[in-house]
């Protein structure tokens, strides 16, 4: 029974390394070098290498996260979209990076600037609840992740953090 639960983990974290890349085999292979980077950098803190099986649980939250952070990212576009009337793929243009917080009057800056008009109050209003959520979403996901890894390793949880932008966060 203990075999089978050790590889049934071993293969639900695998399979979260599947989206690590979100695309195809350039956004895999740079996933997959940021994500390498990344264990090296905390290996190098650490003082020892990672274990398969740490490697492999790293890998799984790390996935899982950005999983996470894209969705974040999908819903923030989706809703943006929906509420001023541009394109999905057109809001996506104005805010390419997932991972990265914006600020709310950067946010609403940018979108009034490919209507070529100033959002209405209430349009603002949502633009910057829609761009709080996100960002208020992101850095939890992303403060979780660092306590985790921080407790699978041995390293401090804000240390892990600073490592964060290895991995593209």
């Amino acid at each position: 029974m203990k075999k089978f639960l050790v590889i049934a983990a071993t293969c639900i974290s695998l399979s979260a390394c599947a989206g690590l890349g979100g695309g195809g085999s350039t956004g895999s292979a740079n996933s997959a070098s940021q994500t390498q980077s990344f264990i090296q950098a905390v290996e190098a803190k650490r003082g020892t290498a990672l274990g398969v099986a740490e490697k492999i649980q790293l890998q799984g939250l790390v996935g899982a996260t950005k999983s996470g952070i894209n969705g974040v990212q999908d819903k923030f576009l989706d809703n943006v979209a929906s509420r001023i009337g541009l394109s999905g793929p057109a809001v996506a243009a104005l805010f390419p990076a997932a991972g990265t917080p914006i600020s709310e009057s950067s946010a609403v800056a940018k979108v009034e600037k490919a209507l070529g008009s100033r959002l209405s109050a209430a349009d603002s209003a949502a633009v910057k609840a829609a761009t709080a959520l996100r960002n208020d979403t992101g850095e939890s996901l992303k403060t979780g992740l660092s306590k985790r890894i921080g407790g699978l390793v041995g390293l401090d949880g804000a240390f892990i953090e600073s490592l964060l932008p290895l991995l593209g966060f």
